[in-house]
Parts: structure tokens; C-alpha cells; sequence
């Protein structure tokens, strides 16, 4: 996962983890509130008549979501806090943040840290669009599917029109090998697995303007279906590198026990 390098990214992280406490999907729910039991720097608007708040290692990283925050469990705020200083200045005790941050909590119904929290404060930009939270993209958000439902048969499609040629055209500039795990599926399977492979959209396709004309070449890229949908568990989904680097931490990664797990106190 790559540091924030701006405010704009900063304050983006900031409108998206504050989604997760209205959100209908109770883990993000609960999530939300976890990470704001346990936060102790954290970035702070007022904003739309509500303040909002945003834990740092939560803040810290581009793109964040809650996916990427948990599949990551050795990145935490000792990594973050200076990167938000660069661009923020230093987090500082504030009376106004701190006022509001319990009542927030009290609101809740959750029992913050008893540390002493820091906060920086940043202004958010009206014309900066809050990320609409689906989730996670369901299925493979890049393919067309048909499913038989006894005597019925109903087509499932995306609403975003795909090209085949601009999928086909990925395949022989990039190849059929998985560009997360390295899979080929003709090495696999034989004959029956030659030129099968998933296409994934580098930009979410949901976000791309009706008329918009996709490069093959730069913006598709081959991924088996197991990465493919991996990708997509996170919204917006994980990038083909944060997908690698799971991989490569392996039980490290995916089961916090299996390695040495941050502490909660880093937790910032």
C-alpha cells in the first residue's frame, strides 16, 4: 500500500471511513467503530454539521479501505503519522476534536481508549465526492455471466458495456498468466485450459464515463478467477500489487497469529 502524498487523498479516507458508520453492511459498521475505540491520532473536520473522524493508519495509506486495512495487519500508525505530518503539520491536542470525539463515542454506545489522543485537523473541499461504499463488487464485475435456475433462465449483466476485442487485445499484449499469482491455466488443465483467463479493469469500470474508450494495453490487465475476485473484496477494489503483497506475507498476512501481530497500541 502506497503512503498519501496530498490532502485531497487524506480527506478522501476521511469522507470513506466515516461512510462505514451509517453503512447498512454491519461490518463495516462495527468496523467503524472499532477503529475509532482504538484510535489516539486521528484527522478531524468539521463538516456538514457533523464532525468527522478518521484514525491514522486508516488515513495514512492511498486508497484505504476497510478490506486493505485488514489485510494488512503489520501496517499501522508508527508508519502513517509521518506522512500525514508531512502534509498536515504535527498532530496536536485539541479541546474542540476532543469534546467531540466522545460524544461521538457516547453516541455509539462504544468505550474509547483512555490514551491521550492527538488530532490534526484538515478543511474538506466541497467538490471532493465521498466514494459510494457498495461493499465489494459482487461476482467477477468484468465478466458477463448466465445462470439456469430450473425451467427459468435468468442473464446477469453489468450495466457497463464491455468490449471483447479490448479483452482480447489485453490477452496478446499481456498473456494468459495471472499477473497476481502467475496462474496459467493451459499449464494447469491441458488443452482445455489454453487461452482461458479473467480480464480485470485496473480503473473500476463503475466509475469510467459511459463514452469512455478502455486501453488494453494500460488499463486491463489478465487475472485468474481466484484473484480476480481476491480484487474485488475490497471497494475500491485492492490493487494488483496490495493483492502480491498478500500473497507473499502468506499465514503472515491472513492470520495475524501466525507472525508478529501490531500491537492495538500502535493501533493509531
Amino acid at each position: 500500500m502506497d503512503l498519501v502524498s496530498s490532502k485531497d487523498q487524506i480527506a478522501t479516507n476521511l469522507l470513506l471511513f466515516d461512510s462505514y458508520r451509517s453503512s447498512q453492511n454491519s461490518a463495516h459498521h462495527s468496523y467503524y467503530c472499532d477503529r475509532l475505540r482504538l484510535g489516539k491520532i486521528l484527522v478531524f473536520s468539521a463538516h456538514q454539521g457533523k464532525y468527522l473522524f478518521c484514525p491514522s493508519r486508516f488515513a495514512g495509506y492511498k486508497n484505504c479501505t476497510s478490506e486493505k486495512h485488514q489485510a494488512f495487519p503489520y501496517k499501522n500508525g508508527s508508519i502513517t503519522t509521518p506522512a500525514i505530518s508531512k502534509i498536515l503539520g504535527k498532530a496536536s491536542e485539541n479541546l474542540e476534536a476532543e469534546s467531540s470525539f466522545l460524544a461521538l463515542c457516547e453516541a455509539l454506545k462504544i468505550a474509547p481508549s483512555t490514551k491521550q489522543r492527538t488530532y490534526w485537523r484538515i478543511e474538506l473541499d466541497s467538490e471532493i465526492v465521498p466514494h459510494q461504499v457498495t461493499g465489494g463488487e459482487p461476482g467477477f464485475p468484468d465478466e458477463m455471466a448466465t445462470y439456469v435456475e430450473g425451467a427459468s433462465r435468468r442473464v446477469v449483466v453489468n450495466v457497463y458495456e464491455r468490449n471483447k476485442e479490448a479483452k482480447l487485445a489485453c490477452i496478446a499484449h499481456h498473456g494468459c498468466k495471472c499477473a497476481v499469482c502467475g496462474s496459467n491455466f493451459e499449464a494447469i488443465y491441458g488443452q482445455i485450459g489454453q487461452g482461458f483467463i479473467h480480464v480485470h479493469h485496473l480503473t473500476p469500470i463503475s466509475s469510467i464515463a459511459a463514452d469512455y474508450t478502455v486501453n488494453p494495453i494500460t488499463e486491463l490487465r489478465p487475472v485468474c478467477p481466484n484473484c480476480h475476485a481476491m480484487l474485488h473484496k475490497s471497494d475500491p477494489p485492492f490493487s494488483i500489487e496490495e493483492l502480491k503483497e498478500i500473497l507473499e506475507h502468506g499465514n503472515d498476512t491472513l492470520n495475524p497469529s501466525a507472525g508478529t501481530a501490531p500491537s492495538n497500541t500502535r493501533d493509531a
